[in-house]
C-alpha cells in the first residue's frame, strides 16, 4: 500500500453559529523557549560545575574536620585498617577535587580523577551489601544506600561538565 502526498484530509466548515477556535499559544511559546534555550543551558553548565564543585568541598570539609556523617562508613568499607588519618586525608582529597572541578582547567585529566573517585563510593553495595539494602533486596535501598546511588547523578554531572566544549 502506498500513500500519496495528494491525499489530504477535507476541510470542513465550522457549524452555523460556530466561531473558529483561536489558534494555539503553543508554538510561540516554543518558538520563545528555543530562543533563550541556549543561554539558559550555558548558565546552567557554570552552575552544574559550581554546584558540583560545591558539593566535593563542602562534604571534605565535614571529613577534614571530623564532623561527616559518612566517615565511619567509609572506614568500614575500606579492604585495609584504615588509620586516623584516611578520612580527612580523603577529605582534603575531596576538597582539592571541588576546586578542581569548579575552575574548569585540565578537564581530561579531571574526569577519569573525579569518576574513579565517584565509583569508588559504589564499593559499599559490593563489600557491605547489608548496609546498602534492606532483606539483601537490591531494590529496597537503605538510607545509606541512597546516599551511595545518588552519586550516579553526580557522576552524569562530572561527564557533562567536564566534556562539554567551553565556551
Amino acid at each position: 500500500m502506498t500513500v500519496s502526498s495528494q491525499v489530504t484530509p477535507a476541510a470542513t466548515a465550522p457549524a452555523q453559529g460556530t466561531s473558529t477556535p483561536p489558534p494555539a499559544t503553543l508554538p510561540a511559546a516554543h518558538g520563545l523557549f528555543d530562543r533563550i534555550a541556549p543561554r539558559l543551558h550555558h548558565y546552567g553548565l557554570g552552575m552544574l560545575r559550581a554546584g558540583l564543585g560545591g558539593v566535593f568541598v563542602w562534604f571534605g570539609v565535614l571529613k577534614v574536620i571530623g564532623l561527616s556523617p559518612a566517615a565511619a562508613l567509609v572506614v568500614a568499607v575500606m579492604p585495609f585498617p584504615a588509620g586516623g588519618w584516611f578520612v580527612p586525608t580523603l577529605g582534603w582529597a575531596e576538597v582539592a577535587l571541588g576546586l578542581w572541578l569548579m575552575s574548569g582547567r585540565a578537564r581530561a585529566v579531571a574526569l577519569p580523577v573525579l569518576a574513579a573517585h565517584l565509583c569508588g563510593t559504589f564499593a559499599v553495595l559490593v563489600l557491605t551489601p547489608s548496609v546498602a539494602f534492606t532483606h539483601s533486596n537490591p531494590l529496597l535501598l537503605t538510607m545509606v544506600g541512597e546516599f551511595v546511588v545518588k552519586n550516579v547523578v553526580l557522576l552524569a554531572g562530572v561527564v557533562v561538565v567536564t566534556t562539554h566544549p567551553r565556551v
